[in-house]
């Protein structure tokens, strides 16, 4: 279902290990929560200091609220392959009847 704006679908992810009965550990990936969401690209200063810094794009995100979760700085979100890291705390703005959370994601290292 795509709801008008909501047109990229995002998964919110933890990421953790497993024992594998051998001494080692199996990569696990839990979907904590799939969405629709409105994805736009941040546009940065050009300027030496962001050069240097080597800083990755950023992007808004914009999602309906969920009663039943909260994203918050730090946590997973993987869109159209890549792994991203929520980099602004969640702000909620209603929207005519609804309320909508609005976000920063910027790629995550790894």
């Amino acid at each position: 279902m795509q709801l008008g704006k909501y047109d990229q679908r995002i998964e919110f992810v933890k990421y953790g290990q497993e024992p594998d009965g051998a001494g080692g550990y199996i990569p696990t990936r839990e979907v904590i929560l799939s969405s629709w969401a409105s994805v736009e690209q941040l546009k940065q200063r050009k300027d030496l200091e962001a050069v240097s810094m080597g800083l990755k794009s950023a992007f808004r995100v914009r999602m309906m609220v969920r009663k039943e979760f909260k994203p918050g700085v730090g946590t997973n979100v993987e869109w159209r392959g890549k792994t991203y890291a929520v980099t602004t705390d969640p702000q909620v703005e209603n929207v005519r009847m609804q309320q909508e959370w609005i976000f920063d994601i910027t790629q995550s290292n790894g």
